[in-house]
C-alpha cells in the first residue's frame, strides 16, 4: 500500500507506528551512506534486509495494515513488497529527503 492511500486517523496512527522502525533504518550509516552514494535500488534493498530485517518487516506489515508480530512474507512477496516501498516517491520525500535526514 502506498502512503497516499492511508488516510484519516488510520494515517495518524500508522505514521506513529512507523516512526521507531524508519528511525533506526534512516540512522543505519551502511543504509545512509547508500541512499547518499545512490546506489541502485537492488543494493540498497539489500542492505536494509541485511543490517535491519526486523524493522523492514514492520514498516511492511503496518504499510499492509496487519500486526508486525503476526506478518509473514515469503521468498516471492518479500521482494514485490519490498520494492513497492522503496519505489514510492512518497516514502523517499517523506523520510529520506536531506532535511530529514540532517538534524
Amino acid at each position: 500500500m502506498k502512503l497516499s492511500e492511508i488516510k484519516g486517523k488510520k494515517a495518524i496512527s500508522t505514521l506513529a507506528a512507523l516512526m521507531e522502525p524508519l528511525e533506526k533504518i534512516i540512522s543505519d550509516g551502511e543504509i545512509k551512506a547508500a541512499i547518499e552514494r545512490k546506489d541502485t535500488i537492488p543494493a540498497i534493498a539489500k542492505k536494509l534486509l541485511e543490517n535491519r530485517p526486523d524493522e523492514v518487516i514492520t514498516v511492511l506489515a503496518l504499510l499492509d495494515g496487519e500486526d508486525p508480530k503476526s506478518y509473514e512474507v515469503n521468498l516471492l512477496t518479500l521482494p514485490k513488497k519490498l520494492m513497492e516501498v522503496i519505489n514510492d516517491p512518497d516514502v523517499v520525500t517523506l523520510f529520506f529527503s536531506e532535511s530529514q535526514t540532517e538534524a
